[in-house]
């Protein structure tokens, strides 16, 4: 088995999890609002932990801890195959349907830095679809699918890093497949252009802040005669 075939197959036996856990439950009493993106990554975090309890390739699976903002994964587990295990993160993404162009912040590069630093690689991302309903909110398809998953490794050349250090990319790009080395080196490129961005910027405002400050001199001088006079 090569790397590419193991990497398939992983996602093989996510989607199955996961295409099980809407199809079983299609509906959620959860209020299409806002904030409902949220709530149904964490709905989804514990399906993930509960389907995958007596699972032939997963085991050890957990959530996020409750409450926290800066977990490096809504989900983690471990992918088993002839004894070997592979820990595996995951992020859940839930979209309203109306959604499906937009381009989230997908999180900090620094997480997937990490990972590969700790021995590990696979980050992978699962995107599902929700309309709003009379009662709250129902999973549809997109593309005839009900989820889209992907390895980080694989997201789309058209991503970016943005001068928050997240990553985003158009929900609706495709993935597109590339080694491991291939991905270190594409996400390092990405990093380096976004500083390089930041500082054409920094720059460039540098350049106007003595034109700046003599055009609030000037005004400031003309306020204060102005202010002298009528005080006087």
């Amino acid at each position: 088995m090569t790397i590419k075939e193991f990497e398939e197959l992983v996602l093989e036996k996510l989607k199955i999890v996961v295409d099980q856990i809407i199809t079983e439950n299609l509906e959620l009493p959860i209020s299409a609002k806002s904030r409902a993106g949220a709530e149904i990554s964490d709905w989804l975090e514990e399906k993930f932990v509960e389907y995958t309890i007596d699972n032939d390739f997963f085991e050890g699976s957990e959530g996020a801890p409750k409450g926290s903002t800066k977990n490096p994964w809504d989900a983690r587990t471990e992918f088993v195959l002839d004894g070997h295990k592979e820990e595996i993160w995951i992020d859940f993404k839930a979209f309203k349907i109306t959604s499906a162009d937009s381009n989230p912040d997908i999180g900090t590069p620094n997480k997937i830095i990490k990972l590969i630093n700790e021995g590990n690689f696979y980050h992978a991302f699962i995107h599902v679809f929700y309309e709003a309903t009379d009662n709250g909110l129902k999973f549809v398809k997109l593309n005839d699918s009900y989820s889209k998953l992907y390895f980080l490794k694989d997201i789309s050349s058209t991503f970016r890093r943005n001068p928050k250090n997240q990553l985003q990319v158009n929900i609706s790009a495709p993935s597109e497949y590339r080694t491991r080395e291939e991905f270190i080196k594409l996400l390092m490129d990405k990093i380096k252009e976004s500083h390089q961005r930041q500082i054409e910027i920094s720059n460039k405002a540098l350049k106007k802040q003595d034109e700046i400050t003599e055009e609030l001199l000037k005004a400031n001088k003309k306020s204060e005669d102005d202010l002298t006079k009528k005080i006087q």
